[in-house]
């Protein structure tokens, strides 16, 4: 068994080409749903049209026999529960990229690999050790600095992207142990189907006809997130966490500089802090997986 992936051959070079591309491609994703929401476009509305439009876009790949024998010979228990983290997660992260700046919900989700050393050790076992707690403790800190909570407490939105970043951690727990068989276009199709019938359900009665922009936004909001997470599969599927996990904080880069160029979003100086503070409680469990033996998990 490699340590790249426990069930796939590894390509490193081409997991963290992946992954380097979604520090364009995520970016492109929080603007588009900005973009839609600026012009009244409701949650459940866009979630819907969404998991629709990408549902769509992936249909006439089934000519190809290898994507239909991909998809009849997948392991439907383990793209399940990819899809139910995946979903739960998108709901979350579209929620508050509505209101909050791209580069706080990108800074936020930067918690995942601290996240998994949690979900690690509650789902397979990992022992945490005392420094996985510390990262956590750090990654708490900056979170609290970056999202800024009032006397209220935290707002809705707050509270959805930081449990969108532990579904996230999920999500990609889940990706890592897909089985072999299970192509990468098999991963997409069932999340999409997912998606689509689970919000193509709940938005139907509440879904209007968008306007030619409105329309535009939707197709490159459903283009950029096939691009996502076909990266996020490969990338999981075929290099180290490690790797994987050092390379995705560039992903802030993008955001802040799109937030803004777009939205005349500036992170002020307290916000930096805590996004240093997230950064390194990241780094400090990729420091950590890079000292276990054997299974090669954050918290082991």
């Amino acid at each position: 068994m490699s340590a790249g992936s426990q069930v796939v051959e590894p390509r490193p070079l081409l997991g963290a080409s992946a992954i380097l591309a979604n520090a364009f491609f995520v970016p492109i994703i929080g603007v588009s749903v900005k973009m839609l929401a600026e012009s009244g476009v409701a949650p459940l509305e866009l979630l819907a049209g969404r998991g629709w439009l990408t549902f769509l876009l992936l249909l006439p790949l089934l000519i190809f026999a290898q994507h239909r024998r991909a998809i009849l010979s997948a392991d439907l228990r383990a793209h399940a529960v990819h899809a139910a983290f995946a979903v739960a997660t998108m709901a979350c992260f579209y929620y508050a990229l509505r209101t909050l700046p791209l580069v706080t919900v990108t800074a936020i989700n930067f918690t995942s690999p601290a996240l998994t050393v949690l979900l690690a050790g509650a789902i397979f076992g990992d022992r945490v050790r005392p420094l996985g707690w510390f990262a956590l403790a750090l990654g708490f800190a900056g979170t609290l600095l970056v999202l800024k909570p009032g006397i209220e407490g935290l707002r809705l939105d707050m509270i959805a992207v930081v449990v969108g970043s532990v579904l996230a951690a999920g999500m990609n727990l889940a990706v890592r142990r897909m089985p072999a068989h299970s192509t990468n276009y098999a991963v997409l199709f069932y999340f999409s189907l997912a998606g689509a019938i689970v919000y193509g359900a709940l938005g139907a009665s509440s879904f209007t006809m968008p306007t030619p922009s409105e329309a535009l936004w939707f197709l490159i909001l459903a283009l950029t997130a096939i691009c996502v997470h076909a990266c996020i599969a490969i990338a999981y599927r075929l290099s180290s966490s490690v790797l994987i996990g050092g390379l995705d904080y560039g992903r802030i880069i993008g955001a802040a500089l799109l937030g803004y160029l777009l939205f005349a979003e500036v992170p002020d100086a307290v916000d930096w802090i805590g996004i240093a503070l997230i950064v390194v409680s990241g780094l400090i469990v990729l420091r950590i997986s890079t000292q276990g033996t054997g299974r090669a998990t954050p918290g082991q």
